[in-house]
């Protein structure tokens, strides 16, 4: 039995996989079969609906996975390597305080969180404008917002502090 855990757009998908053509996603249990067409390309049946799938692996933990002509990239960690993570992260920002700053000048459109949220790493916290276009300023690693150091209208210029995460 394998088990693992796959993040694709920020959601965590617990993906066990069994010997007897069994597949438990997230506590469902699914029937699959994988079939290898090449080094890298299969036809994976769940249930009852079959997928063309491709992958190309990133690097240790990435693959980007190419399904039905739509590529998604996909963090992938045994759950010995997702727990030894967890641990890491909390004892490590247990005491830490994460400084964000802007990436260059221009406008805070839209603040998404507040001081004592929670949050994950990839989270969208502050959407920034600059030259007429979104950036979406995200959380580089998971925690509490300590504090927010902008508001929504105003200006900032490059470097300015925009939160903290503890």
């Amino acid at each position: 039995m394998n088990e693992f855990v796959v993040t694709l757009k920020n959601k965590r998908n617990n993906i066990v996989i069994s010997e007897n053509s069994k597949i438990l996603i997230n506590g469902k249990v699914h029937h699959y079969e994988l079939i290898s067409l090449n080094n890298s390309t299969y036809r994976l049946r769940i249930d009852k609906k079959n997928y063309d799938i491709s992958t190309i692996k990133i690097d240790n933990e990435n693959i980007a996975v190419t399904i039905e002509g739509y590529t998604y990239e996909a963090l992938v960690r045994t759950a010995l390597q997702e727990k030894a993570t967890e641990v890491i992260e909390e004892t490590g920002s247990a005491h830490h305080i994460k400084e964000v700053k802007a990436p260059m000048p221009g406008m805070i459109l839209k603040v998404k969180h507040q001081s004592g949220d929670k949050i994950n790493t990839g989270d969208s916290i502050i959407i920034l404008e600059a030259m007429k276009m979104e950036n979406d300023i995200k959380a580089p690693s998971s925690g509490i917002i300590k504090e927010i150091f902008v508001k929504e209208g105003t200006p900032v210029e490059k470097g300015t502090k925009l939160f903290s995460i503890e």
